[in-house]
């Protein structure tokens, strides 16, 4: 008897002991959920805005509208809305060697080059720096120099006989952003003449007519709003 007594004891005094103050185990805190905030990420390369545009000034290479390697150089300007683009653009060719065109008896023979009007159409991606398009293309071959009037001259049908250009093709581009507003543009461009003309080249040369296909690819910088 005396020995359940001292069990009993031995018991009460543990279950004492375990509920004083300090004596029992710790309970864990509540753990508040982390907070998440939003940072939206500037993408460098993509834009938001639903209009764009810019003026594009490039140096360019190709073959086969003109004998051998031809040089040109071409000011553009487009209009964007969403992904869809237009561009009215200006260019001037050469051809690598020193080439000239037969004249009439009595006049200077005048250096081969190619004076270009052209409209381009097509895809210009908000996301990415990329673009595809379709052109057609009006120009007159070692024209008179006064570029600005080769079109006018086309409408009114005073080009010289033998001397028009007109071809439609298509290319791929690619306009890497610099900062806001000015970005590096690369193209490359297959175009097919549609004119059957040819010019006759002096020194020997003799009768000179395009290729059916030329190809040409340029360099240069877009100045404007994404």
């Amino acid at each position: 008897m005396a020995r359940k007594l001292s069990l009993v004891f031995v018991a009460a005094g543990a279950v004492t002991a375990n509920a004083q103050p300090g004596m029992m185990e710790p309970v864990d805190a509540p753990v508040e959920p982390p907070v998440l905030h939003y940072r939206p990420i500037h993408d460098p390369l993509a834009t938001t805005e639903r209009w764009g545009g810019g003026l594009r000034l490039t140096g360019a290479s190709g073959i086969g509208a003109l004998p051998g390697r031809n040089l040109g150089a071409e000011v553009a300007v487009n209009v964007r809305h969403d992904e869809l683009f237009v561009e009215l653009a200006m260019s001037h060719w050469q051809a690598e060697g020193d080439y000239r065109v037969m004249s009439s008896a009595g006049s200077p023979s005048v250096p081969l080059g190619l004076d270009l009007w052209s409209m381009r159409a097509g895809w210009s991606s908000m996301r990415m720096p990329l673009r595809a398009y379709f052109l057609a293309e009006v120009g007159e071959v070692a024209g008179a120099g006064d570029m600005p009037n080769v079109l006018p001259r086309m409408v009114m049908g005073d080009t010289p006989d033998g001397r028009r250009w007109s071809a439609l093709g298509a290319g791929l581009g690619v306009a890497w952003p610099l900062s806001d507003q000015i970005r590096l543009v690369g193209t490359m461009e297959l175009a097919v003449p549609i004119s059957e003309e040819h010019v006759m080249l002096d020194r020997g040369v003799g009768e000179f007519k395009p290729d059916a296909l030329a190809a040409r690819y340029a360099l240069g910088l877009e100045v404007g709003w994404r």
